[in-house]
């Protein structure tokens, strides 16, 4: 059954002066108007209060930050339709954090009294719009405005070859699922690794079904191939593993069990979070009124993400004119060509949703200048949550403005105050890490990891590069051919696809800043070439040149969406943990105090965060869990030496309290993999502390150890 296109999209006002109640009332029986939407919105989000299970509850909630707020807004302030599949869940979310901080910095903090006040706030906002227009609901008709909903972009996928071919990839990733957690993956990654070998053929019968479903004009079988890619790619992060991936995730679940344990931000001085707290803030928030654990949270956030943003790219897509399949192309494009590890629990993850629905309110906002004063909003949330993304979209935005791609000017003029003034109050807290890193945008590019390591290392670093590369000349050559064949916004996506290179003129973010260009460009990239792509893909057989480019485009989706697939679990071995581990650590962080040092020699599988109790020991010893190549420095490739030993154990006997060394799968293959230490250091360290009367061992299963020296237990 082919996928129906509808109509462009009709520009409609919703406000009470849009329509008489008669053309309201008949609106009523074709399509869900805002009002409607924040209504039901808000009474899933009061029936998350119910006694229910907390999956059930997370799911009713999570649909009113969504729909709710937004809704309420989209009520009062004239959206375009082609916005606001981005507006109202970007609107939603930011509304939610900004409640969320406020509440907690006004110390009226009470997460249920916060969910009533905005459910009740959406719902109130719907009844007096009833009043209003006299346009009540008529739920009767309800099933009705669904189906028309669900047909305003595209008809049911039906039975079709690409349908068929996205069910059995679907089919073989399911048949690699159960045995992918506990796989003991090469240095290749998950997918040269066991039953991770399949997802293989899965993401390329993906990419080809959806190259086919573009090709067939079959958009229903599209959005199937998109929702294939975001299973194969991030659902394997949750229901392929045991816990979060991530050393790094820990510390953001640390944070956020902080404030749920005593309803206040971690103070300062613990870590740069409690200055940029927002995301935390809001995660408590929604832990506290789910029951649901932020561990929990922080396993199924990939996924979340990863369907918010694919709509938002979308919706981006359609406010630039382009039709739905070029839309559907950007998003899959945004999807599988994302392999950068930053959609884990974590600030820059909120807030990539948030620029990526913001950046598309502005650009709706040449024909709807309103649009770029509801901007403000997600922009407001975006500063305390942050450290930089609100600059690159100050960036973006001031250069959209200079062009006159945006209007009001003034929008983004208050954007700049607001994080001028943010950034003034919390100088002290940023000023240590540095405003400015120097001015050579090459050695900003620079990776954070310089070892040369094993050859994996450098296989993996060469398809990272060459897939982004290869993003970033596509869409360049694309933007040529755009201009050349007159098509429209040109400039405008050039803008969104490479003003973040600016970053690197000032700033390394600790040798990161190259993968959040990388990541902040996905938008515009996107948005450049599937125009391109999809007019390569439309001369299939009209001629021998028109065909290769067609095979050459499909060629192109394949070979991306299996680089992104492969960059994405290529560290598996390094980032994959295991819940025993965060058992033993969560025991060994319990029952020991403040002031105590736990060290690895690298960091991986055994992280020390992981509860409220981080707060104390970081307030006793702010580094607490540096690993010992921060001591070591450059002389790592020498230990362990006698003397580096000797030096360890002097100091470890002058600390007021007990030092721990622990080692883990996951760090001795990490050393290995980046050869951060000389070979056969781990074991050499082991035994020297197996042999050593000052060291005792408090656990060991496998490659996973624990080591405790006492304060004041050495010879003096």
């Amino acid at each position: 059954m082919t996928a129906t296109i509808h109509p462009p999209d009709v520009e409609h006002d919703d406000g009470p002066q849009a329509s008489t109640p008669v053309d309201q009332k008949r609106l009523s029986r074709s399509r869900f108007r805002p009002a409607d939407i924040a209504l039901v919105a808000a009474t899933a989000g009061l029936a998350g209060l119910l006694p229910l299970g907390g999956p059930l509850k997370a799911i009713l909630v999570i649909t009113f930050v969504l729909l709710g707020p937004g809704a309420a807004l989209a009520t009062w302030v004239r959206v375009p339709r082609s916005a606001r599949a981005a507006a109202i869940p970007t609107l939603g979310m930011a509304i939610v954090t900004i409640a969320s901080i406020t509440a907690m910095w006004s110390y009226r903090w009470e997460p249920t009294a916060i969910l009533v006040l905005l459910c009740v706030a959406s719902a109130g906002s719907s009844a007096v719009w009833y009043v209003r227009t006299g346009a009540w609901p008529d739920v009767r008709t309800w099933p009705v405005a669904a189906a028309h909903t669900c047909r305003a972009v595209i008809t049911a996928p039906g039975l079709n070859p690409p349908t068929v071919i996205v069910a059995i990839a679907l089919i073989i990733w399911a048949i690699a699922l159960p045995t992918l957690p506990g796989t003991d993956a090469s240095f290749y990654g998950l997918l040269a690794s066991g039953s991770g070998r399949l997802l293989i053929p899965a993401i390329l019968l993906t990419a080809i079904a959806f190259v086919w479903a573009t090709v067939t004009r079959r958009l229903g079988a599209a959005v199937l191939a998109i929702g294939a890619a975001i299973v194969i790619a991030r659902v394997t992060t949750w229901l392929g593993t045991e816990v979060p991936l991530y050393d790094w995730t820990y510390k953001h679940i640390g944070v956020v069990r902080y404030i749920v344990t005593h309803d206040l931000i971690q103070p300062n001085g613990t870590d740069i979070y409690a200055q940029w707290p927002a995301f935390f803030v809001t995660s408590a928030w929604f832990s506290e009124v789910t029951g649901l654990d932020p561990m929990t949270m922080a396993h199924v956030f990939a996924p979340f993400v990863h369907v918010v943003l694919a709509v938002i790219v979308y919706s981006a897509a359609r406010v630039l004119g382009q039709t739905p399949r070029v839309a559907l192309v950007a998003a899959f494009i945004a999807e599988v060509a994302n392999w950068v590890g930053q959609d884990y629990f974590s600030p820059q993850a909120w807030t990539l949703l948030l620029a990526f629905g913001l950046l598309t309110l502005l650009l709706a906002s040449r024909g709807a200048p309103q649009m770029a004063v509801l901007a403000i909003i997600p922009f407001a949330a975006t500063v305390p949550t942050h450290q930089l993304t609100p600059f690159w979209l100050l960036g973006a935005a001031t250069l959209l403005v200079f062009f006159r791609r945006i209007r009001p000017w003034w929008a983004v003029a208050a954007m700049i105050a607001i994080a001028g003034i943010y950034l003034v109050l919390n100088f002290d807290a940023v000023a240590p890490y540095g405003i400015l890193s120097g001015g050579n945008p090459v050695e900003n590019a620079t990776s954070n990891i310089t070892a040369a390591g094993v050859p994996a290392k450098e296989f993996t670093s060469l398809i990272c590069r060459g897939l982004s590369a290869g993003v970033f000349a596509t869409a360049a050559v694309a933007a040529i051919w755009a201009w050349r064949t007159g098509r429209r916004h040109v400039l405008t996506r050039v803008i969104l696809a490479f003003s973040a290179l600016c970053l690197l003129l000032g700033q390394s973010y600790g040798g990161e800043a190259i993968f959040r260009v990388y990541l902040y460009s996905l938008l515009g990239c996107s948005l450049l070439i599937a125009p391109a792509v999809v007019a390569l893909l439309d001369g299939w057989r009209r001629g021998v040149l028109r065909s290769v480019g067609a095979v050459v485009a499909t060629a192109g989706m394949c070979l991306a969406s299996l680089a992104g697939l492969y960059s994405f679990v290529a560290l598996w071995p390094l980032v994959s943990e295991t819940r025993t581990q965060i058992d033993v650590m969560n025991s060994l962080v319990a029952s020991s105090e403040p002031g105590t040092r736990i060290m690895m020699m690298t960091p991986g599988g055994m992280p020390s965060r992981t509860t409220a109790d981080y707060a104390a020991f970081t307030l006793a010893n702010p580094y607490f869990d540096y690993p010992l190549s921060y001591d070591l420095a450059e002389s790592r490739f020498s230990f362990p030496t006698a003397e580096q030993l000797g030096f360890l154990d002097w100091r470890a006997d002058q600390q007021e309290h007990p030092t721990i060394v622990a080692f883990s799968t996951q760090s001795e293959r990490s050393i290995e993999y980046y050869g951060e230490y000389a070979p056969g250091s781990v074991d050499l360290f082991k035994e020297a502390l197996s042999e050593s009367p000052e060291w005792t061992l408090l656990y060991q299963n496998g490659d996973n150890a624990i080591f405790r020296h006492d304060a004041g237990t050495g010879p003096r």
